[in-house]
Parts: C-alpha cells; sequence; structure tokens
C-alpha cells in the first residue's frame, strides 16, 4: 500500500501498479472501489482505456514532481462504440492515479508518497 498525501494535506490509501503486469491489468474486472497509483518507467502520454470496467473512475495524471497536469473522467467500455474509447493526458506523466472516490485533487496540486 501506499499512503498518498494530498496538498491540502489530507490522506488517500492506494495500491500500487509499478510492474509492468499490474499496469495492464489495472483495475480491470475489480469489483471492490480502490484506488491504483501507476508508476511508469519514463514519463510521456500514457493511455488507459476501460476494458473489464464495473464503475467510473478518475485518471488524475502526474509528472516527474508529483504535480497533477491533467484528470479525466472515464467511464467503462460497454457494448455500445461509442464507449470504445481512450483517455490520454494532455502533457507527458510519469505517474497516474486512478480513483472511483470522491477527491479535492486539482490541476497543479502536488502530491506526495
Amino acid at each position: 500500500m501506499v499512503e498518498i498525501i494530498l496538498q491540502n494535506g489530507e490522506k488517500m490509501e492506494s495500491e500500487a501498479a509499478n510492474t509492468h503486469m499490474k499496469r495492464i491489468k489495472g483495475l480491470s474486472g475489480k469489483k471492490e472501489k480502490i484506488n491504483l497509483l501507476f508508476t511508469f518507467p519514463f514519463s510521456m502520454k500514457w493511455s488507459f482505456w476501460m476494458p473489464n470496467m464495473k464503475y467510473p473512475i478518475s485518471i488524475i495524471y502526474l509528472n516527474k514532481n508529483k504535480e497533477v497536469v491533467d484528470i479525466l473522467a472515464a467511464e467503462p467500455l460497454t457494448k455500445d462504440p461509442k464507449t470504445w474509447k481512450s483517455y490520454k493526458p494532455s502533457k507527458s506523466c510519469k505517474y497516474a492515479l486512478e480513483t472511483p472516490h470522491e477527491h479535492n485533487i486539482k490541476k497543479g496540486d502536488m502530491l506526495k508518497w
């Protein structure tokens, strides 16, 4: 588990997706609503998609300094082709936090862990 400290001092517990296989699986198939922190080997515009997801999430993208550079609302894929999309940040990122929970995080915030 990773304890993430938000800019306002609140704490958020998260599991870590710090291996290739964990990053591939992400939250796909999980019924319980958890946070998942992705650590990538280098910075780029990492893209996410939502196969086999059970609930909508926020994807919070952070640069190498752990500054929030983008936040995207992501919906699960369905049989409707209109939902078949990927989510990509506007800027390169080194980390991404998937969360199904309400949060007070906004662009420009600095997170710590």
